[in-house]
């Protein structure tokens, strides 16, 4: 709905007429009339006299916040949903440039495209394309936290930037950022829902928040920086999830594996240890690829402590993407194994 269009629906149900509404703005009704009609657009001096005729914001008069998506709206976010099953950051990115475009003030689309800017910096080796790519993230957030009353979004856009502030050594910035968090409530949700739920209902809540605070323990120390935790992960995982059964936790122990046998390269660790680490990450390659891709379903965690927690394998990211076995023999590929390929064992491991 163009503004035009909007304003002859609010002149309506304001129930004035085209001269009514002229004569309030002390303009003629002709001019009134190709707005309507589409032919001119009014005047931004006559913006905030029409908010307060029609008792509506700038933001609703403009058509910025528009509650009803139109269909490309909904097109273009199907598409973008639909690269969390393939993984496609690129397509990803290639959606979120359009949408900036198509629907400029939306701070939503210009958020996510900010997200994926930040995502997609690190698969860059040049580092001034690193660099560069990393610098135009922190301008989008910046922008989204500049322009948005979304609470929801500008901690989002917060966080991201604070996070690449960081990165970038410039922790000053980062803080000035963070200070413009709200204060924690007093009463958090966690801690009201506690105070309704009982029974099977209260044990599935604490069950489902104690494997949100494990997942984010296991993502923290996946992206600590100079040090190798790759070990301290294994361990975690195998002492919360003693018989084996890890469901989506196969997903970190491929990539903490992945970083350890690049760190034990890097170190030159024996020949056996490396062979070990990289016989693991096959077999929770398979594993994660039979849920995933072969039978996605439901699945239960079988350990006490969470056993109540179901697990959708078709929400999974990467559901429609790559299986993980082909990212396995894909990373075999790499220059670092080459003193690796006479070995029977590395040989079975590509089969």
């Amino acid at each position: 709905m163009n503004i035009g269009e909007k304003i002859k629906e609010l002149r309506k149900k304001n129930g004035l007429t085209q001269e009514q509404l002229a004569d309030r703005l002390r303009i003629s009704y002709q001019a009134v009339s190709k707005w309507e009609t589409g032919a001119a657009c009014p005047d931004l001096s006559l913006i905030a006299p029409l908010t307060k005729i029609f008792n509506v914001s700038a933001d609703e008069l403009l058509g910025i916040n528009d509650t009803e998506p139109d269909a490309r709206y909904e097109e273009l976010k199907k598409e973008f949903d639909l690269t969390f099953a393939t993984e496609d950051f690129v397509k990803r990115q290639e959606i979120c440039e359009t949408a900036v475009k198509e629907y400029p003030g939306d701070m939503k689309w210009l958020s996510n495209l900010a997200w994926t800017v930040s995502n997609r910096s690190f698969e860059y080796k040049d580092n001034e394309k690193y660099a560069a790519e990393q610098e135009k993230a922190i301008k989008l957030f910046d922008t989204v936290i500049k322009n948005t009353a979304d609470e929801y979004l500008r901690g989002n856009a917060i966080d991201g930037i604070t996070q690449l502030l960081g990165w970038r050594g410039r922790k000053d910035e980062a803080r000035q950022y963070a200070d413009m968090l709200p204060e924690r409530s007093v009463r958090t949700r966690d801690s009201v829902m506690e105070n309704v739920l009982e029974g099977d209902e209260l044990i599935r809540f604490k069950q489902n928040r104690i494997n949100e605070h494990f997942e984010g323990m296991l993502w923290d120390l996946s992206l600590m920086p100079n040090e190798n935790y790759s070990d301290l992960i294994r361990s975690l995982v195998q002492v919360m999830i003693p018989d084996g059964n890890y469901l989506e936790y196969n997903h970190s122990l491929y990539y903490s594996d992945r970083r350890a046998v690049n760190h034990a390269i890097k170190t030159g660790e024996n020949t056996e240890s490396i062979l070990a680490l990289l016989e693991e990450m096959k077999r929770y390659a398979k594993e994660y690829d039979k849920i995933l891709f072969d039978a996605p379903g439901i699945y239960k965690f079988t350990v006490p402590h969470l056993s109540m927690i179901e697990e959708d394998a078709r929400e999974w990211i990467g559901n429609q993407g790559t299986r993980m076995s082909d990212d396995f023999k894909e990373f075999l590929q790499d220059k670092q194994f080459d003193f690796l390929r006479g070995s029977k064992t590395f040989q079975n491991l590509t089969l």
